[in-house]
């Protein structure tokens, strides 16, 4: 639509209510959901404790970033050259240059996002696959025919209607949109041999939107990979770490049989990419036989119970049971193997998953297994008085390497040495502190701008009573006198019941004053400050607290793509933590796929991991715990839960 320039007016900024408008306007059209309060809890100090999470401006934001232009344009369209006429708007993002970020044509009043939009708002539409040839002649102004789509193993988005708006991406770089359309028909139901004419291109990169900029520069050139997006290989990878764990089939193709490794090879080769170099390496390494991948994940499971038993004397020697299928691979299996290769994994196995390996558990008498609903088989309790745990003779075991992967949306970064990561062992101190309004100071704190802990505050108002005498109630020590500041400065700062018997009685209990000071955020403001190790307030005049809340890390759980249940991570950045960094070592101890992508609605670079599966114990163990977040500072949002009725 966009292959010849467009005629564009001059742009004048929108009023932020307009802004505003609009931005709710895209949500509703792109079914983003709005986000819902979470139920206030406090403190010790009795604040409000409510942790940083998405807000409707912040999502507003994400979209149409403030400020926000607009401007009317023509332009023609189609074969016969139809005069289109609508408007632009533009915007930047943080750390960016001003781009065409949203357009609108004619009397529909559904904005359209540019692939700069895409490239920050990952899963808005829709995102389809073709060849990267395919993409070529897209860019050209063709339309996208249906057979040249590529759909990937979990099936083509739900959300793409006809009528809908949809993106597409190349095969190579299939995280990374590239074309932006409406569908012609109904993609999500299209059969095997489709025909015909699948959406209509709108706006492309390379296109005259995409060139446009404030300065004259040019397009921008797009990121090699976008997390957040899915590829088409995603659907796979996730099904295939289900049956490394979960699968309930008692087939022989079980657990990625025959047919699975051939949708696997079949998709790679659709997808440009082959493993001719992995398959080279393992060729040149010595190929264990099932017997042998067997007897290494036993001695895997004697070691790890074995090494419980030594180290925790008392039963269950440190065991949280029932223990997970999960957690019996990633945290008793893998780390106690022999040999740290791709050959010794749950499916080259002859059990070919986690579930009749605890089966083969229990019929060894090691174990005691239990089927639960939803065909997961869990460990109730082990054996640790047998006699192949009681005689087990431990190995040296291999150091794990380290992978180099590209870790970062914009693509180039490689993963950490896990030793990099300064947050393992940091030891996190909440201090929460008080600014003082002006109707304390300074009968009882000296400045409105230095900050106090309660306990200067406590202290201070203890001196300010032995200063006046005058006000101890003699007959009750415990009880002081009313004074004009107490009066009109500290119970007149509202019109609270208390407040009132207190002013009727002209006394107020010590205690009750010292609590009504600190309590009321009209006279002491509160902040708080993370300290990290050996970090003061005192002795490091560039910390500063911050006004609010203190921060909290949000786990959500909940469903995404489908049935699929995840474990989101937000706010790792307050406490000194890299989400890329953990990124690894999730994967690895949850036994699942790991993502890190840009927080929806948050500020950019504020990112969110998510894992699969429920892994809410691991995460506030395993990860958090060892970086020093305390189990308060930890907030679990479950959305799987049913509601119950009223």
């Amino acid at each position: 639509m966009f292959k010849k320039k467009p005629q564009i007016k001059n742009l004048s900024s929108l009023k932020s209510s307009e802004r505003r408008k609009l931005a709710d306007q895209v949500r509703k059209d792109y079914s983003i959901p709005e986000p819902q309060p979470d139920a206030p809890s406090h403190d010790q100090e009795g604040q409000p404790a409510t942790q940083p999470q998405q807000t409707l401006t912040s999502i507003r934001n994400a979209l149409l970033p403030d400020p926000t232009s607009a401007a009317k344009f023509t332009t023609t369209y189609g074969r016969n050259f139809t005069p289109v006429s609508g408007t632009i708007y533009v915007g930047a993002h943080p750390g960016q240059e001003e781009r065409i970020l949203w357009f609108q044509i004619g009397k529909d009043d559904r904005l359209i996002p540019t692939v700069y939009t895409l490239w920050q708002n990952p899963g808005l539409t829709p995102l389809l696959y073709v060849g990267d040839i395919v993409v070529g002649k897209l860019k050209g102004g063709a339309d996208l025919f249906a057979p040249g789509l590529i759909e990937p193993h979990r099936g083509f988005d739900e959300r793409a209607k006809k009528g809908s708006v949809i993106a597409v991406a190349g095969h190579k770089s299939d995280t990374v949109p590239r074309w932006v359309g409406t569908s012609s028909v109904d993609i999500s139901a299209l059969g095997d041999n489709p025909t015909g004419t699948a959406a209509e291109g709108l706006h492309w990169e390379g296109d005259e939107l995409w060139a446009w900029s404030a300065l004259n520069k040019g397009g921008m050139a797009a990121p090699e990979s976008i997390d957040g997006w899915l590829g088409i290989m995603s659907g796979l990878e996730e099904e295939v770490e289900d049956l490394d764990i979960d699968d309930d089939g008692e087939g022989e193709q079980e657990g990625g049989g025959v047919a699975l490794e051939h949708s696997t090879s079949d998709l790679k080769a659709a997808n440009g990419n082959t493993a001719h170099d992995n398959d080279k390496q393992e060729e040149e390494e010595d190929v264990p036989t099932t017997k042998e991948v067997d007897d290494a994940f036993i001695e895997a499971f004697l070691y790890a119970v074995h090494n419980a038993k030594k180290t925790n004397p008392a039963e269950p020697h440190g065991f949280d049971l029932p223990i997970q299928p999960s957690y019996l691979i990633s945290n008793m299996i893998q780390p106690h193997l022999r040999h740290q290769s791709p050959h010794y994994n749950i499916k080259k196995t002859s059990w070919k998953n986690a579930k009749k390996f605890i089966k083969h558990l229990d019929k060894a008498v090691l174990v005691k297994s239990k089927d639960r609903n939803g065909g997961e088989t869990v460990i109730l309790d082990i054996d640790f008085n047998d006699q192949k745990i009681k005689n087990f003779q431990p190995y040296p075991l291999p150091k794990p390497k380290v992978a180099e992967t590209t870790e970062d949306g914009g693509g180039g970064s490689k993963a950490q040495d896990p030793g990099t990561d300064q947050s393992l062992g940091q030891k996190l101190t909440l201090q929460v502190v008080y600014r003082a309004s002006s109707k304390l100071v300074p009968d009882l704190l000296s400045s409105k701008t230095q900050f106090y802990t309660s306990q200067q505050i406590t202290t201070a108002l203890k001196q300010y009573i032995e200063d006046n005498p005058d006000l101890v109630n003699e007959s009750k020590k415990r009880y002081i006198k009313l004074n004009p500041f107490i009066a009109n400065n500290i119970l007149g700062s509202n019109s609270s019941t208390d407040d009132s018997k207190a002013l009727a009685a002209g006394e107020i209990d010590r205690g009750t004053l010292n609590r009504r000071i600190l309590e009321d955020d009209h006279l002491c403001i509160p902040h708080h400050i993370l300290l990290r190790n050996e970090q003061t307030l005192e002795s490091d005049s560039s910390l500063k607290p911050k006004a609010g809340p203190p921060p909290k890390v949000t786990l959500t759980i909940e469903k995404r793509g489908g049935n699929k249940v995840v474990t989101a991570i937000a706010g790792l950045e307050a406490f000194f933590i890299n989400p890329q960094l953990i990124r690894p070592e999730l994967q690895k101890k949850c036994a699942g796929s790991a993502s890190v992508g840009q927080l929806v609605g948050g500020k950019p670079g504020m990112l969110e991991v998510q894992v699969q599966g429920d892994q809410r114990a691991v995460i506030e163990k395993e990860i958090l715990g060892k970086r020093g977040v305390k189990p308060e500072w930890i907030e679990v949002v479950d959305k799987t839960k049913k509601k119950g009725k009223k």
